[in-house]
C-alpha cells in the first residue's frame, strides 16, 4: 500500500534528448543506428523504448545507473544522446561547466505530470498544501517561482 498522497499537479513536462552542441548529427532528427542512453527503470526508459518500436527506429537503448553516468557517457561520446525528462535535462546542463555545450530537444516523446508527494491519510495538510499552490497559480508568483529555480 502506498504511503504517500500527491497534492495537486505542480507542472507538466515530457521525456526528451539531450547531445552535445558539436554533435555532428545536431540538425538530423534522425536516431536510426544510434545509442541513446537513459536511466534504467524509469518512465523515461518506458517511454523511450516504447516509442522506439512505435515508430520502428532502429536505436540502442543503453540502460544507465544514473543521470551523471548519463552525462558522462555523452561528454565522452559513449551514447550519442541521453534522454530523461526535460526539466531533469535543463537542471543537469545548469549544473555543469559548460552548459551551453549541451542541446536540449524540444520536442517531448511522453507526459509526465509533476506533484508534491505528502503522507497518506493527512488531509488537512494535503489541503493547506494545494490552497497554496492554487494561490501561487491565482496570483501569478508561480512564474518567479519557475524562473529562480528551472529557468525561463
Amino acid at each position: 500500500m502506498e504511503s504517500r498522497s500527491y497534492t495537486q499537479l505542480t507542472f507538466v513536462t515530457g521525456a526528451s534528448l539531450m547531445i552535445l552542441k558539436d554533435n555532428k548529427d545536431n540538425d538530423s532528427d534522425g536516431f536510426d543506428g544510434k545509442k541513446i542512453g537513459v536511466v534504467k527503470a524509469t518512465t523515461t526508459a518506458a517511454e523511450l523504448k516504447k516509442l522506439f518500436q512505435d515508430t520502428s527506429i532502429d536505436a540502442e537503448v543503453v540502460l544507465l545507473n544514473s543521470a551523471k553516468e548519463g552525462i558522462d557517457a555523452l561528454r565522452n561520446k559513449k551514447i550519442d544522446a541521453f534522454s530523461s525528462d526535460q526539466v531533469i535535462l535543463i537542471g543537469l546542463a545548469l549544473k555543469e561547466h559548460d552548459p551551453m555545450n549541451f542541446v536540449i530537444k524540444s520536442d517531448v516523446f511522453s507526459f509526465e505530470p509533476f506533484a508534491l508527494a505528502v503522507r497518506r491519510n493527512d488531509a488537512d495538510f494535503r489541503l493547506v498544501a494545494d490552497r497554496v499552490i492554487s494561490e501561487l497559480y491565482r496570483s501569478r508568483k508561480i512564474l518567479e517561482i519557475y524562473d529562480k529555480w528551472i529557468g525561463t
